[in-house]
This record gives structure tokens, C-alpha cells and sequence, in this order.
């Protein structure tokens, strides 16, 4: 294959991206089938994801395999990971590797990072056009809560107090945050989990109060909480608060 045959191939795999990462499209009769369908593991382990075809995904006059493999991260754009089955592409770092040929294909993470937590799509482009998407993270991370108190200039000018919970370095992205004034539950929005550089989430939540529910309460809690996860809390005493 000359260069520009290739550079035009890994426009083609990248554009195809546009149709495949809303929906399932599916042309030929060559299906795909992906192993496990849920992977957790720990930073650093090894992740080893197989996909098998039901019949050779050989390109037209060629013994190159037309098997991709894409990674994508929570609400980003699919990456091309790996094309002709082995090639990692640019820029892509070394931890990733695949290999197999005619049917049966894999794609290893060699000392996986919490970066690389998302779905992992393998790819057959020869006759039809089939991703199963497989999410892969890291063990639940409980988030770091930090309390803040509200304004000096907010409580004596405007009759409320407005506290805000932050929550960082939380996995997976469905955390949410609840507070507690005095032992009761204030009802509160939790912000959508942003996802940062490291792989990690983080939120934040406001709670509004009246000033004298402000200056009577002896302490607010904020909770984090996720699934079956024990729930992570800080409080704020109100009393180390100045006026």
C-alpha cells in the first residue's frame, strides 16, 4: 500500500466515525461480537479487549485486515486507537496494542491509566459496518468535598446565604451531591460530572438559605453519594464561620 493509499484509508476510518458513533449501521453480512462487555480494572493493570467476526475482514486484493479499533471518552468524539488490525496510529501512546488476524482480533492497555476510562469500539470495514461499544474504567473513586461558606457581603446585603459543595477527583461521572442542615435534607441541583485532563470527574452543588436559617443552623453537611458506594461527606460548622 503507497502512502497516499494509506493517508486516504485513515481519512476514510476517521470519517466513518461520523456515522457510526450515534448509531449502529450495519450492511453485508459479516457481524461482530465483542468480549467482556464491562471491564473494571486498577491503574496500571492490564486490559485486554477481544473482538471476533464471523468471517475474515480481508480488504479487496489484499491479505491486510480491515479491523479498526476506536476509543471514546465521555461526551468526546470517537479516537482512532488501531487500523489493519496492528497499526497504532499517530499520536497514540505505546500502552495501546492489538493483534489478530483473519476472525479473531484484540486489543490490549498495557498499564492502563485513569485517562483511559470510556468505551472501546472494534471496528469491521469491510463489507458492513458493526461497533459494540465495551466500558472500561477504574475502580469508584469517592470525591474530595470542600465546603464553602457564603459571603460576608452576600448575608448582610441581600438576606441570603448561598454555600457551595465542591467535588473533585470522583470516577465514575454519576455522582451527585445532597446537603444536610442540622441533620435535615435540603433539596439541592447537582452540576453534570465535567471530566478533567487525569480521567477523573468533578461537580458542584449550591444550597440556598435565608440568613436566619443561615445564623441558626449549628452545622451543613455536604454528601456525596453513588450507587451501592458508601457515601462520602464534609460538614461545615457553622460557628468557624465569621459573620
Amino acid at each position: 500500500m503507497t502512502s497516499s493509499e494509506l493517508q486516504k484509508e485513515l481519512e476514510t476510518l476517521t470519517a466513518s466515525v461520523k456515522c457510526t458513533v450515534m448509531t449502529v449501521c450495519i450492511r453485508g453480512q459479516v457481524t461482530v461480537s465483542q468480549t467482556p462487555e464491562l471491564i473494571s480494572a486498577s491503574s496500571g493493570q492490564t486490559v485486554t479487549i477481544n473482538c471476533k467476526t464471523s468471517s475474515p475482514v480481508l480488504g479487496a486484493g489484499t491479505s491486510v485486515p480491515r479491523m479498526a479499533w476506536y476509543q471514546q471518552k465521555y461526551g468526546e468524539t470517537p479516537t482512532l486507537l488501531i487500523y489493519h488490525a496492528i497499526t497504532r496510529n499517530s499520536g497514540i501512546p505505546s500502552r495501546f496494542s492489538a493483534s489478530g488476524s483473519s476472525t479473531d482480533f484484540t486489543l490490549t492497555i498495557s498499564g492502563v491509566q485513569a485517562e483511559d476510562a470510556g468505551d472501546y469500539y472494534c471496528q469491521n470495514l469491510v463489507t458492513g459496518k458493526k461497533q459494540t461499544p465495551l466500558w472500561c474504567h477504574l475502580d469508584n473513586k469517592a470525591p474530595i468535598l470542600t465546603v464553602l461558606p457564603p459571603s460576608s457581603v452576600e448575608v448582610s446585603s441581600k438576606n441570603t446565604a448561598t454555600l457551595m459543595c465542591l467535588a473533585n477527583k470522583g470516577f465514575p461521572f454519576d455522582w451527585k451531591l445532597s446537603w444536610k442542615v442540622d441533620g435535615n435534607s435540603k433539596y439541592s441541583e447537582t452540576s453534570r460530572g465535567l471530566l478533567q485532563k487525569d480521567g477523573l470527574y468533578s461537580w458542584s452543588s449550591s444550597l440556598s438559605l435565608t440568613v436566619d436559617e443561615w445564623k441558626k443552623a449549628g452545622s451543613v453537611v455536604c454528601e456525596a453519594h453513588q450507587g451501592c458506594q458508601a457515601p462520602v461527606t464534609q460538614t461545615l460548622k457553622t460557628t468557624n464561620c465569621s459573620e
